[in-house]
C-alpha cells in the first residue's frame, strides 16, 4: 500500500535531531519544495539538536564494513555522499578505521564476514584499501611513528582506509540550517503527549509541557531515546539505553603526534576511540548493551545533564574502568592522562538491531515513528531522509520494509554487535569522579 505525502497536508515532526532533520529536509526538497512552511519541527531546544541528544556529539564513526549486507550497501552509499557531496563533506574526516579482536575471541568470525561484505561488487572505494594486518609491525605502519601502541596490535587486526568519522553536532546543525533556509517551520517545546481522536483513530498532533498544542495531518515521532514518552507501547521495542563516553584534552605536542591516527575499534569489548578534534579533544566510548534507568512504569528513560538533580552526572565506576582498559590496550600513554569530560549517550535500542521506520498500526497512517537507531544510525545520515520518505509513502524495497516494520518480519535477525555484554542498571544517585 502506498500513501502520497504532499501539500496541502501539514507535517509535524517531533524531534530536531538527526532523524527529524533529514526527514524535514528530504520532504522540503521533494514534494514540499516551495511549500516547506507546511513542515514543522518541534524540538525541546530552540536551536536543535538539544544538548543532551545523541546527535549533539563530537564525532560518530562512519564505516561500511558491516557483516550485514543490507546495511553494508547503504553504508557504502552513505560514505560516497559523506566524501563527495557539498552538503556533507565539510563534516567528514576520512581517517580510516582499524578493527581489532583478540585472537581467541569468537568474534573473529564477525570480522571475516565484515571483510567479505566489504569486498562485494559495488562496494569499491578506488585508491582506498581494506586488508588484514597480520603482524604488529604491519599495524604500527598504519599509525604515526611517534604514537606508542598497546597490545591490541598483537591481536587479529584489519584496516579499512575507506571510512573515518563525522562531526555529529556539526552535520546535524548544518541539516537544520538547510531546513531553515528552505522555509521549514520551527517550534520549541517539550512534547508531553499526543493529541488523539479516539473515535476516528487518528493522531492530530501533540501537546507540550507548557500546554501549547501543535497539529499536523501527518505526525512523525523522531525523538530518539525519548520515543516511549510519547508512544509508551514502544517502551520495550525501542528501549532507551545509556552508553558511556569519555574525553581527554591533548597538549599541543600530543595533538601533533596523534592527529593522523585512524579510528580504532576493539570489537571484543565494544571500545572505540577517535583521532583528536581540531581543539585536541580525544573521545572514546563503549558500544555495549548499556545502562537502564527505570522510571515509573518504564523499564528505562534517558537520564541526562538536563534531568533535574543529575546536572553533574558522570559515567558509573565500572564503566570508567572498562574505558581505562580500552585506553591501555590502544594508547597506553593516554590512559594515564586526566579526563576532560564524560557522558551518557542515549540509544533507542531495538532487540534485533534494526531501525523502526513505520506507521503505528492503530491510527490510520496519521502517526509515523522513526526510531530504534541502535547506536548505528548516524553514519547513514546522508541517505536516511530518503529512506524515511520512502517508508512514509510505502515505497521502501521489501528487504528493508521487512526489517524496519512496526512488527518485524524477519524474526531470525539479531544484533550481533553487542552479544558479549549485558545490560546494567544505573544507581539512583551514583557519584563518580572523572
Amino acid at each position: 500500500m502506498t500513501f502520497k505525502l504532499a501539500p496541502p497536508q501539514r507535517v509535524l515532526i517531533i524531534g530536531g535531531g538527526e532523524f527529524g532533520a533529514v526527514t524535514a529536509l528530504e520532504l522540503a526538497k521533494g514534494p514540499y519544495k516551495g511549500q516547506a512552511h507546511l513542515i514543522t519541527i518541534l524540538d525541546r531546544s530552540p536551536t536543535p539538536p538539544a544538548v543532551d541528544a545523541a546527535s549533539y556529539d563530537l564525532n560518530k564513526i562512519v564505516r561500511q564494513e558491516y557483516s550485514d549486507r543490507l546495511y553494508a550497501k547503504l553504508a557504502h552509499e552513505s560514505i560516497l555522499l559523506w566524501r563527495n557531496d557539498p552538503d556533507w563533506k565539510d563534516n567528514y574526516h576520512e581517517s580510516g578505521i582499524v578493527v581489532s579482536v583478540r585472537k581467541d575471541n569468537q568474534r573473529n568470525e564477525y570480522v571475516q564476514r565484515s571483510l567479505e561484505a566489504n569486498s562485494m561488487p559495488g562496494m569499491e572505494n578506488p585508491g582506498l584499501d581494506a586488508r588484514v594486518l597480520p603482524e604488529r609491525n604491519d599495524v604500527e605502519g598504519v599509525y604515526p611513528s611517534k604514537v606508542v601502541l598497546g597490545d591490541f596490535a598483537d591481536e587479529s587486526v584489519y584496516v579499512n582506509q575507506a571510512g573515518g568519522w563525522a562531526y555529529s553536532r556539526g552535520a546535524t546543525e548544518a541539516a537544520i540550517s538547510r531546513c531553515r533556509t528552505v522555509g521549514v517551520t520551527f517550534k520549541a517545546g517539550t512534547a508531553k503527549h499526543l493529541i488523539i481522536d479516539q473515535e476516528k483513530k487518528r493522531v492530530l498532533g501533540v501537546e507540550t509541557e507548557s500546554g501549547e498544542q501543535h497539529f499536523g495531518d501527518k505526525v512523525i515521532v523522531a525523538c530518539g531515546a525519548w520515543t516511549p514518552t510519547l508512544v509508551p507501547e514502544l517502551k520495550v521495542e525501542c528501549l532507551p539505553t545509556g552508553q558511556v563516553a569519555g574525553m581527554i584534552q591533548l597538549t599541543n605536542e600530543e595533538y601533533e603526534r596523534y592527529k593522523d591516527v585512524p579510528v580504532t575499534r576493539l570489537i571484543d569489548n565494544g571500545f572505540y576511540i577517535f583521532p583528536p578534534s581540531a581543539t585536541g579533544i580525544v573521545k572514546f566510548a563503549l558500544h555495549q548493551k548499556g545502562y537502564l534507568n527505570p522510571t515509573g512504569n518504564y523499564p528505562s528513560l534517558p537520564r541526562t545533564v538536563l534531568s533535574r538533580g543529575y546536572e553533574f552526572q558522570r559515567v558509573p565506576e565500572d564503566a570508567r574502568q572498562q574505558l581505562l582498559v580500552g585506553l591501555k590496550r590502544i594508547y597506553p600513554e593516554l590512559a594515564a592522562k586526566p579526563w576532560h569530560a564524560s557522558r551518557l549517550c542515549w540509544y533507542s535500542d531495538r532487540p534485533n538491531g534494526d531501525w523502526l521506520l513505520d506507521y503505528h498500526p492503530d491510527y490510520n497512517e496519521t502517526l509515523f515513528v522513526a526510531a530504534g537507531c541502535c547506536g548505528h544510525g548516524f553514519k547513514f545520515m546522508p541517505v536516511l531522509g530518503r529512506l524515511i520518505h520512502q517508508s512514509l509513502e510505502g515505497k521502501l524495497p521489501k528487504e528493508y520494509a521487512d526489517i524496519w516494520a512496526w512488527v518485524h518480519r524477519r524474526p531470525e535477525r539479531r544484533d550481533e554487535s553487542r552479544t558479549f555484554s549485558e545490560r546494567k542498571r544505573l544507581e539512583p544517585d551514583f557519584k563518580t569522579k572523572l
